[in-house]
């Protein structure tokens, strides 16, 4: 039987030669985090992958969303996403007093910058019908569209950040789950398809009642680009 090295093991092993001082550096040396550019689902677009702006898709959105709203609602994603840079680096830089503060962070932030992208990119200027290659999914795993979108309503009038439809690959299985906030309701291992801001950040200005604001949002998602989130990471 061939045995299997490891580079740990490898390590291991010259630590045990050098005395520790060679592959102690070596194994003490903490990862960068500072997020791939050559792999990933968002390879190659501005963005939380490469811990950038994402520009906005749709400077407005006439009849769904005003320019004001809009740019206010991308600024405060602006802010998570600088946020989340300065986490980042503190981490770099091994700021052990903060450790802990600094870990939770990074979570909330880091989801709170791809939620945005999620959100912003799903929205379409005009009706979208569901392409024909999703609706036997959504038939599938949600009933039928109206069915989806009363379920999904329901969850956004309910969440306090986010109403998020999820494909979730450990189950192969859609979901329609309540975020309360950035970190708050997170559904491990799915990927996000259908992505409502709920915060009033996101609607106040030209909404007075939430209830509107998701009817309307719901009136234009972008399905094809639901389909395409979906066709990168279904397992099948």
């Amino acid at each position: 039987m061939s045995a299997v090295v490891s580079r740990r093991n490898v390590l291991v092993s010259l630590a045990a030669i050098t005395g520790g001082v060679v592959g102690g550096d070596l194994l003490a040396a903490p990862p960068k985090e500072s997020g791939l550019s050559s792999e990933g689902l968002l390879v190659g677009r501005p963005g939380f992958q490469p811990r950038t702006v994402m520009p906005l898709p749709h400077a407005e959105l006439p009849g769904v969303l005003s320019r004001a709203q809009l740019e206010a609602h991308h600024a405060d994603y602006e802010r998570d996403v600088e946020r989340l840079k300065a986490t980042e680096q503190a981490l770099r830089a091994g700021n052990t007093e903060r450790y802990a503060e600094l870990r939770r962070t990074q979570v909330a932030s880091a989801n709170a910058v791809l939620l945005h992208e999620f959100y912003f990119g799903g929205l379409a200027p005009a009706k979208v019908d569901v392409p024909r290659y999703l609706a036997p999914h959504m038939t599938e795993h949600m009933g039928d569209l109206a069915s989806w979108r009363d379920d999904f309503t329901r969850c956004a009038l309910a969440a306090k950040a986010w109403a998020v439809l999820v494909y979730d690959p450990y189950d192969d299985r859609w979901h329609n789950a309540v975020m309360d906030g950035d970190a708050d309701g997170a559904w491990i291992g799915a990927n996000p398809l259908v992505v409502c801001d709920v915060a009033e950040h996101a609607f106040a200005t030209d909404y007075p009642r939430r209830e509107d604001y998701v009817a309307k949002f719901l009136d234009h998602i972008d399905w094809s680009e639901v389909a395409r989130r979906y066709k990168a990471v279904d397992r099948m």
